[in-house]
């Protein structure tokens, strides 16, 4: 079972072998701990230190992200069967070898905001979006014949991948401006305190998708800090930015864009006091978030859900890291 604790005054306690659910000293659940595979925390909360020994005690991770959408805190079990990956990990990351990673990371990235304009794009036909499509397909080819080598320097040929990956995005954004109702009042992507509803519901909704990768890969026994494309800098966790790139399109924007087009979210859901989303509204999109997460596709021949998908990808990077296999990015034609 996944708890999510959402909204002002909430807090958890433990009574023998359950937590419980506090709003303003009221109990409105509780939950046995056997239950529990998860605990995502958003705003502001408390947890008390039995709650807590007792989360610590049946290995559940528990992560805390803010309502802007970023990630305040990641607590994970200690597993010490996983040092061997973990070293594995460490080594590859500033190795040339880490590098395939992220440059197949990157692509698949790539080819799904393709896929994503090229869709929305079907009735508009706009030749904006078609200019685009073009470059990142330029891009994507750049990407393709890069070559890594012993000789090679891991830091600036990291900084050329995040290049390209930057033109992109701005290409896949400028074109998403133009597809989404101008109402919205959409001109750029915008990472830190947005001010329209679309920068502020992708911030929130990256972040849900975040700290289930984050669990994801807590799970798996890889370390979140340390990353292959991303640098490990500024309490970044850098391995949880580079999986979730992959999966941005078809897990957050699909459902973003989603909920602006059917109107079910609109500008006024914004609070302009705080630059926050109405808790209502934070919830719808918790709801589909987690909705489509657990929807299922056909994908290499199996009927998985995203969930699941999210934890083959995290699988077939260990199996990089151990054995040198090859790897394979996640993408949709849409």
């Amino acid at each position: 079972m996944k708890i999510i604790i959402e909204g002002y005054n909430k807090s958890i306690h433990k009574r023998d072998n359950q937590l419980l659910i506090m709003e303003k000293e009221i109990e409105i659940d509780k939950v046995n701990i056997n239950k529990i595979d998860d605990i995502t925390i958003v705003g502001k909360g408390l947890i008390t230190f039995d709650a807590l020994r007792l989360i610590s005690k049946n290995n559940i991770p528990v992560i805390s992200i803010d309502y802007f959408g970023n990630i305040d805190y990641l607590l994970e079990y200690p597993n010490e069967t996983n040092i061997f990956i973990k070293k594995r990990q460490y080594k590859l990351s500033d190795d040339y070898n880490g590098l395939y990673l992220a440059r197949e990371i990157i692509s698949a990235k790539l080819l799904n905001q393709k896929a994503c304009i090229r869709t929305l794009n079907k009735n508009k036909n706009l030749d904006h979006v078609k200019d685009s499509i073009i470059k990142i397909d330029e891009y994507l080819n750049q990407l393709k014949n890069m070559r890594f080598g012993p000789n090679i320097n891991v830091e600036n040929s990291k900084l050329k991948i995040m290049g390209i990956e930057g033109k992109a995005s701005t290409e896949y954004w400028s074109s998403i401006s133009k597809l989404l109702p101008s109402n919205l009042g959409f001109k750029k992507r915008i990472n830190r305190h947005p001010t329209d509803i679309t920068n502020a519901m992708l911030n929130y909704a990256y972040a849900i998708l975040a700290s289930e990768v984050a669990k994801i890969l807590v799970l798996n026994g890889l370390d979140s800090f340390c990353g292959f494309l991303h640098f490990d800098r500024d309490k970044r966790n850098s391995l949880i930015f580079d999986v979730i790139e992959e999966f941005r399109q078809q897990i957050v924007d699909k459902v973003v864009f989603s909920l602006l087009n059917t109107k079910q979210i609109g500008s006024s859901d914004l609070d302009n006091r705080n630059n926050t989303i109405k808790l209502d509204k934070r919830k719808l999109i918790v709801s589909k978030i987690l909705d489509k997460l657990n929807s299922r596709i056909k994908y290499m021949d199996k009927n998985l859900t995203y969930l699941e998908i999210i934890d083959l990808q995290v699988k077939q990077i260990i199996e990089y890291i151990l054995n040198g296999t090859k790897y394979n990015g996640f993408y949709l034609r849409w």
